[in-house]
């Protein structure tokens, strides 16, 4: 059974602040204030989806919008940077959500058919595009891998406590609440520049 989508009462604050990261990021660039900008951006918006799925297992259209935002402006500024075509970085980031959120609506639809019922949530689908335009696909398969590993560890951690007589075990995991932060990490170990 489907919950309710519940209203987001903070789509113009995420859009905006998603507005004045993009804004520090075209001025400063991707050095380290424009990467000071960027990175506090992400983090809001990471704590927005986390809190958001962790009340009530539903992830903010406005907050994923955001983040692909974000990551689409840091992308091109980077690509900008380093000589390479913007043109083309638009190209492969549109491609890049396309093929995460085409791989996440596909294992949607199959746990569906096999299962009866949802095992993932089309706000999960909608923010793998978002990490696709953040992180590329590349990336984007590293933090899914990540955060599937600290969601079976949850998992698996709340039947110990269910088992050891600590209540009752709860099925379900928000899983936006765990990768939306593996998304921030992979992008912020892609956009610091190594030694």
């Amino acid at each position: 059974m489907a919950r309710p989508v519940t209203a987001d009462d903070y789509g113009p604050a995420c859009l905006l602040l998603t507005g004045v990261g993009a804004l520090a990021v075209l001025v400063w660039g991707t050095g380290s204030l424009g990467l000071t900008a960027a990175g506090t951006v992400l983090a809001l918006l990471v704590a927005r989806i986390a809190w958001q799925d962790l009340t009530d297992f539903t992830i903010p259209d406005s907050a994923t919008l955001a983040l692909a935002i974000l990551g689409a402006i840091w992308r091109m500024a980077t690509a900008g940077a380093s000589g390479e075509s913007v043109t083309e970085e638009l190209t492969l980031l549109a491609l890049d959500g396309l093929l995460c959120f085409g791989a996440l609506l596909i294992l949607r639809e199959v746990y569906f058919r096999r299962r009866g019922y949802d095992g993932i949530g089309l706000g999960d689908v909608k923010l793998a595009a978002a990490g696709g335009i953040l992180v590329g696909t590349g990336g984007f398969a590293w933090c899914l891998f990540g955060a599937s590993l600290v969601g079976i560890g949850l998992l698996v951690g709340r039947r110990a406590l269910a088992v050891s007589g600590g209540g009752g075990s709860e099925e379900r995991l928000a899983f936006g609440a765990v990768l939306a932060p593996a998304l921030a990490l992979g992008w912020l170990a892609a956009a610091i520049p190594a030694g």
